[in-house]
This record gives C-alpha cells, sequence and structure tokens, in this order.
C-alpha cells in the first residue's frame, strides 16, 4: 500500500541530499518539484513524520455537509479511514500493516466486513490524501513533461503533464510562491469530455509544515469541496490501527 509516509520516503529519496539543480532552464519538472517541496516545508520537515491525520467535512457547491471524514496514517502502512455519510450511515477501511480491510453497508444497512487488496486501499486514501498525490510525483519524473504556462484558479501556473499508460493529467505550480495549486483532468463520458479541476486553497501551518486545507472539486464549473479543519502530524499509537474482531476472524483471500 502506498500511504502518505510511503510517499515521503520516496519523494525525500529522490532529491535527498542534493540541491535544486543549477540548470539553464528552470522549467524542468525536477526543478519545479523541487521548489514545490522547498515551498511546502522542505524535505527534512517531510522526512520528521512518522503519523499524520486528517478531520474535514465534504460540502455541496451550498455548502451542505454531506460526507465528514477521518482519516489516520503510520508508519508501516497502518491505516484507518471512518467516512460518516451525513443522515445516511458510516464505512470503514484501514489496515494494521498487514491485513487491509473495509466496512460498508448491505441492502438492510447492516455492517458487511471484506478483506480488500492492498491497491484498492490506496486508492481509497488517494480519493482523500491529495497531499499524497503531489508527493508521489518524484516517482514518477520520467513521465512528466513541462507544457507552458496558465492562468489557474486566479494565479499564473507552470504546468507540467503527466501520462501514465492511457491516462494524463496536469499539475499547476504557481510562478510566485512555487507552491503545488491544483490538477487538471480530462476524462471521456458518453456525454463527451469532462474537464475536472481540483483546487488547492487555504494553506495553513502544522509544526512545520505549510499544507493546503481545503480542496475544491470542479467539473465543468460545478463545485464539491473538502474543507479540513484539523491535520496533524503528532504520533499515534499502534493501538488505533488493531485489526476489528471481524476482520480477524475473515480468512485471507487465497
Amino acid at each position: 500500500m502506498i500511504s502518505i509516509l510511503t510517499s515521503i520516503f520516496i519523494i525525500s529519496s529522490c532529491i535527498s541530499g542534493q540541491p535544486v539543480p543549477d540548470l539553464t532552464s528552470q522549467t524542468t519538472p525536477e526543478v519545479i518539484i523541487s521548489k514545490a517541496v522547498q515551498a511546502i516545508g522542505g524535505r527534512r520537515a517531510l522526512e520528521n513524520i512518522k503519523s499524520f491525520t486528517l478531520h474535514g467535512v465534504m460540502l455541496t457547491q451550498d455548502d451542505r455537509p454531506v460526507v465528514e471524514i477521518d482519516l489516520s496514517t503510520s508508519v508501516g502502512g497502518k491505516v484507518l479511514g471512518i467516512l460518516t455519510f451525513i443522515g445516511v450511515g458510516q464505512s470503514r477501511f484501514g489496515s494494521d500493516g498487514t491485513t487491509a480491510w473495509e466496512q460498508n453497508l448491505d441492502a438492510k444497512q447492516e455492517p458487511l466486513w471484506t478483506i480488500i487488496e492492498q491497491k484498492a486501499l490506496s486508492q481509497k486514501i488517494q480519493q482523500i490524501n491529495w497531499l499524497e498525490w503531489f508527493t508521489m510525483l518524484p516517482a514518477k519524473i520520467s513521465n512528466i513533461e513541462y507544457i507552458g504556462e496558465e492562468e489557474f484558479d486566479g494565479e499564473t501556473c507552470v504546468k507540467l503533464l503527466l501520462k501514465e499508460e492511457d491516462k494524463e493529467e496536469i499539475a499547476f505550480f504557481s510562478i510566485s510562491t512555487h507552491r503545488p495549486r491544483g490538477r487538471r483532468k480530462i476524462e471521456n463520458t458518453p456525454n463527451g469530455e469532462v474537464i475536472i479541476d481540483v483546487y488547492f486553497r487555504n494553506w495553513q501551518r502544522v509544526e512545520d509544515l505549510l499544507l493546503f486545507h481545503t480542496v475544491v472539486f470542479d467539473q465543468n464549473g460545478s463545485e464539491v469541496s473538502f474543507k479540513m479543519d484539523r491535520i496533524s502530524v503528532e504520533s499515534i499509537p499502534d493501538s488505533m490501527f488493531t485489526l476489528p474482531e471481524y476482520i480477524s476472524t475473515i480468512p485471507e483471500p487465497s
């Protein structure tokens, strides 16, 4: 499983001990991403993180809360995520570092417990934790190229195109602050192409780091936001990630 902590170790190994390259062009992906790392606190601040916790609420365009989200990760691939669908029910997912699991509600609104693949767990984390998306970029540097500048969420940004298999997305970085400002992806649907922009806003200090606390999803002008009121890098006891009793009785998939 790829967690925020795994991502931090990857980004550290990619630039560890190395200054920003002294290149003629300051628009290479390596330089842009290295400057972005420094802009949010630097390699050492990232390396010092052993645990990561966030809490926030997903809101509709008219600021109506729909999902409350809690996510905690710790070294060794430990994860606990709790999604509370307001007025509906709750689902959870997690891992003790070895076994990944999820709990949803069945048709009768009864808890349904399942052991899942690590890849599925990683996808669940990435849908919530957009800091991980940014920190994984150095590991994909061979598939990234600079493609120019553009106004993005009211700020002039440089653009990096990431190509993976048959998928493409564009990462935006502020020219003035070097911070990551968001991502754009174009998806093909039966009704034609749909542009999905993701904006990173409301930057606040979390100890030695400077992190965004609001993520806005804009699909052709229709917006949904994820507002985080708490992000912490304080240590988390391992007991939080103990496998639920129901999962402990389910045999691992062969």
